[in-house]
């Protein structure tokens, strides 16, 4: 069985009003917190990779569980945004933290990343393969968002920054259940083409890159709706076969690019009050594989979760991928 022994998150220390974006983008920061519901985010500086801001959750999350880096048997890094093409920023972030020749690998599943880790994670605990793992989840959006007129639609609503957790084996299950789900027919509505392995003879060319086909596309009016159907069933699904009721859940933590869509997904779907649900969002914008992790740190800081608590994660994101645990803390 696997628990989550701890919790760490780390934001860049820039902060980014919605004032000082909307400059930038043609808009005013009230028109910029209306259409994202984001007033500020968090940017690294430059040069900064998701590994740097992973290195400091994670010291963070090892401090939290009374370990070192010493003491993990495996790490797996959530990014969709990972250093450079190759290696995985998990190699990064092992060499920055000093850890022995322990496996180190990326996973992608964008927004729904964190939950994919962590069901990975869980079941390499479960087998007897691993008795510490670090699951992080660490993005650098900032790099790569349109800051001209023409991102208007997509750039507020992302920020930076980096959350882990550190599971370990136990007599208890912490990790309850995990469910995971993907569907790629609508992998347009949400995902950035270039650079592209598959073209060439380049991955990216002139005309790709004055035509912005780098940036970021969201088809809101299509991922929006989908976003609000599926947080609660995968929810729903979750905590059915985990054997728990929502009633017993202490926090709800949704996660998905606009936090408004995620917060009504659950209060509406699942009937939960909205004093038990974290948008992980709100705060510091959408921080894809990050958020949750982030928000279940923030969340234990401040006294809103504690030890044998229940937490019920759903995730909805590119790819089209979305997932949901429930965890026992």
């Amino acid at each position: 069985m696997s628990t989550v022994l701890g919790c760490g998150r780390f934001l860049p220390p820039r902060v980014v009003t919605s004032e000082e974006l909307g400059s930038e983008l043609g808009l005013g920061g009230t028109a910029v917190a209306e259409r994202s519901g984001v007033v500020r985010r968090h940017y690294a500086e430059p040069g900064v990779g998701p590994s740097d801001l992973g290195r400091e959750a994670a010291l963070a999350a090892l401090g939290a569980a009374g370990l070192g880096p010493t003491d993990l048997d495996l790490i797996i890094f959530a990014t969709m945004t990972p250093d450079i093409a190759f290696p995985g920023s998990a190699c990064f972030l092992q060499d920055k933290l000093g850890c022995d020749t322990i496996g180190a690998l990326d996973l992608r599943a964008q927004c729904a990343g964190f939950l994919f880790a962590l069901a990975a994670g869980d079941r390499f605990v479960r087998a007897g393969r691993a008795r510490r793992v670090l699951v992080v989840g660490a993005e650098i959006h900032s790099t790569a968002l349109d800051h001209s007129p023409r991102g208007a639609a997509v750039t507020p609503y992302f920020g930076d920054g980096a959350g882990a957790v550190i599971l370990g084996s136990a007599t208890e299950p912490g990790v309850l259940a995990t469910v995971l789900h993907g569907d790629p027919a609508g992998y347009e509505r949400f995902w950035c083409e270039f650079p592209a392995s598959r073209h060439y003879p380049a991955r990216m060319e002139l005309e790709h890159l004055e035509a912005g086909r780098h940036f970021y596309v969201v088809d809101a009016e299509a991922v929006h709706p989908q976003a609000e159907s599926t947080l609660p069933e995968v929810a729903r699904e979750a905590l059915e076969r985990a054997g728990v009721a929502p009633g017993a859940v202490a926090l709800f933590v949704a996660h998905y690019l606009d936090h408004r869509v995620a917060r009504r997904a659950l209060e509406a779907g699942l009937g939960v009050p909205g004093e038990r649900i974290v948008a992980t969002a709100e705060a510091a914008g959408h921080v894809a594989a990050a958020g949750i992790p982030i928000a279940l740190a923030d969340a234990m800081a401040a006294g809103r979760v504690g030890p044998g608590d229940l937490v019920c994660c759903a995730a909805f994101g590119a790819g089209l991928s979305w997932a949901a645990a429930v965890i026992r803390l």
